[in-house]
C-alpha cells in the first residue's frame, strides 16, 4: 500500500483552505451587512483583491452567492437561503406540524408537503407520506417550488409584504403571470389554492398556516393527476383546511376572513 505523495497532500491542504475561506466569506454576512464586495472581502480576510474576486465568482457559480448590480457586489445565494429557511422553520413550525401532517397523510391517503417562504421563494421543508400505500409521491426537502404550484400561490396571496409579492408576480412571463394572479385571487376568496402540474403529473391543494406574525407556512395535499377525482377532493379539502386551521391556532395565528 502506497502513501499519498507530496502533491496529493498539497492538494488536500488547498481544498481545506478553500473550504475555510468560503466559511469566512459567508461569516461576513450579518443582519446589517447583506452585500459584500471583492474589496471588502480582501480587506477583512487579508487577501489580495484578485483572489477575493475569484472566490466570490466561484461561490456565485455554485449558488452560494448571487451577483448584484445595485448595489454592486454579492448577496447570499439561493442555496444558502434555502438552508436558512429550513433552519428557521424546523425549531417551531415543523416540530408542531409533523404529528398533524402524519395524521393528515393517513386520513387522506396521500403525500403531505409543508412549505416555508425564503428569499429564494417557497421551499419544501417537510414531507409526510401515508402508511400502507404502495405508490406514494416523494419530494426532496430543500427544493424550491415553482411559482405555479398551489403552495406558492398561498404565500403570494397571504404574505404581508404585498408589494414584494406583486413584484414577484410581475416578473413572471405570460401566461404564467395571469395564471398566478387568478390563483391568488381564488386563494384570497376561498382560503385555499389548487394547481395541476402537467410536467410531473401531479396536482395539489394548499392552505395557509399562520402564526402571530402572519403566514408562516403552506400545507399541501399532493397526489398524481391520475388519482384526482371529484369524489376524493371534498374529503381531502375538508381535512386539509381543518389541519391548517388547528395548526394556526396552536401557533397563535389568526386565519383571515375570505375576501369576496
Amino acid at each position: 500500500m502506497t502513501s499519498p505523495g507530496p502533491q496529493a497532500g498539497a492538494a488536500a491542504r488547498a481544498d481545506i483552505q478553500a473550504v475555510d475561506r468560503i466559511g469566512q466569506i459567508l461569516g461576513l454576512f450579518t443582519e446589517n451587512r447583506t452585500h459584500v464586495t471583492a474589496t471588502a472581502v480582501a480587506e477583512n480576510l487579508g487577501l489580495n483583491r484578485t483572489t477575493a474576486h475569484r472566490y466570490l465568482t466561484s461561490m456565485a457559480a455554485e449558488d452560494l452567492l448571487e451577483a448584484t448590480s445595485n448595489p454592486p457586489g454579492y448577496r447570499l445565494g439561493s442555496l444558502v437561503l434555502r438552508l436558512g429557511g429550513l433552519t428557521m422553520g424546523q425549531d417551531r413550525v415543523i416540530t408542531i406540524a409533523a404529528e398533524a401532517m402524519a395524521a393528515l397523510a393517513d386520513e387522506v391517503g396521500t403525500t403531505i408537503s409543508l412549505g416555508l417562504w425564503t428569499s429564494a421563494g417557497p421551499v419544501i421543508a417537510h414531507v409526510q407520506q401515508p402508511q400502507g400505500r404502495n405508490l406514494v409521491l416523494s419530494f426532496r426537502t430543500g427544493t424550491v417550488l415553482p411559482y405555479d404550484t398551489a403552495q406558492a400561490a398561498i404565500f403570494l396571496a397571504f404574505r404581508q409584504d404585498a408589494e414584494e409579492s406583486d413584484r414577484t408576480i410581475q416578473a413572471l412571463p405570460e401566461p404564467a403571470r395571469s395564471i398566478a394572479r387568478t390563483k391568488i385571487t381564488e386563494a384570497r376568496r376561498t382560503g385555499v389554492a389548487t394547481a395541476v402540474t402537467e410536467e410531473n403529473g401531479t396536482w395539489g391543494i394548499a392552505a395557509p398556516i399562520f402564526d402571530a406574525t402572519g403566514i408562516c407556512a403552506a400545507l399541501a395535499v399532493v397526489d398524481t393527476i391520475s388519482s384526482m377525482s371529484n369524489s376524493t377532493f371534498p374529503h381531502r379539502l375538508t381535512h386539509l383546511q381543518r389541519t391548517a386551521s388547528d395548526l394556526s391556532a396552536r401557533l397563535g395565528g389568526h386565519v383571515p376572513t375570505p375576501v369576496d
